[in-house]
């Protein structure tokens, strides 16, 4: 009852873990790089490009809703990433334990069998030794008569043993392969999800691309509605030209964030089919 007890406390502590974990981690991305395109923003624009009119106001209008259909997609990535990192992490969980698992019983079984074997021969091999020991002691006393009454017995008993003894070399021998069995099994599953560390270090690479051009972002995003609000528009088209191309960076290391997660994905799937 307490070993079940502490078995739902460490799943429980577990999935919060994994939720903690991915929340923060698609939080620090999703939030930096997220622009609000009030209806405040939009008017104010629409006002400085209706105010420029001709190409301008077209090119302006343009750029306004390609910068909101890259936020958008950029989101959308945010949360792709998001359910795949959580779902490889919960996996990966999973894949760890089943390797500490693998061939649990059948290695339990075999332990009992050589516990159970020696315990069954070890009357045999007590009889065995005391007539040994008994006909030892004879022989010191000179009583050749007794030795060999008792030296007899033991050499009776001696095949029997042996036979004992083979049966118990056996039963550990079989224990000893499962084991290493079990092991190679584990090192070979161990070997591909190793494959997941360096495309974690590609996706905190990745996430850390991202850190200058989100903080550009942030300060372009104040300039062009200030220029925008003020009706300028060349400065408007500008700080949006350069808000795309970031909005672009970004957007361009998150769908690679996300393409490693599938990666990861591929890996778990190959660990996966190792094991029963």
């Amino acid at each position: 009852m307490i070993l079940n007890k502490l078995k739902l406390r460490l799943t429980a502590v577990l999935v919060v873990a994994l939720f903690l974990t991915t929340t923060l981690w698609s939080s620090s991305s999703v939030f930096a790089a997220t622009l609000q395109f009030t209806d405040a923003v939009k008017a104010s624009l629409t006002k400085t490009a209706q105010a420029a009119g001709g190409a301008k106001q077209t090119k302006l209008m343009k750029q306004y809703d390609d910068l909101a259909s890259l936020q958008k997609q950029s989101a959308d990535w945010d949360s792709k990433t998001s359910t795949l990192h959580y779902s490889n992490e919960t996996i990966l969980s999973s894949l760890r334990k089943k390797i500490k698992d693998i061939d649990a019983d059948k290695i339990i079984k075999l332990e009992d069998q050589v516990k159970q074997t020696k315990a069954k021969y070890q009357p045999l091999f007590t009889t065995y030794s005391s007539l040994t020991k008994q006909a030892t002691a004879a022989k010191s006393l000179k009583d050749k008569t007794l030795y060999k009454a008792l030296r007899g017995q033991a050499d009776v008993l001696k095949i029997t043993v042996d036979l004992a003894r083979q049966d118990i070399r056996a039963k550990e021998a079989s224990l000893k392969t499962a084991k290493t069995d079990k092991s190679r099994k584990a090192t070979q599953v161990r070997s591909i999800l190793a494959e997941i560390d360096p495309l974690k270090t590609k996706i905190k690479s990745e996430r850390s691309l991202q850190s200058t051009p989100n903080k550009s972002i942030a300060t372009e995003w104040t300039n062009f509605k200030g220029a925008a609000k003020k009706g300028d528009a060349d400065r408007s088209g500008d700080s949006l030209a350069r808000l795309l191309t970031l909005s672009g960076q970004v957007s361009t290391y998150k769908q690679n964030i996300y393409n490693l997660e599938v990666k990861i994905s591929a890996v778990l799937g190959r660990a996966k089919l190792q094991l029963p």
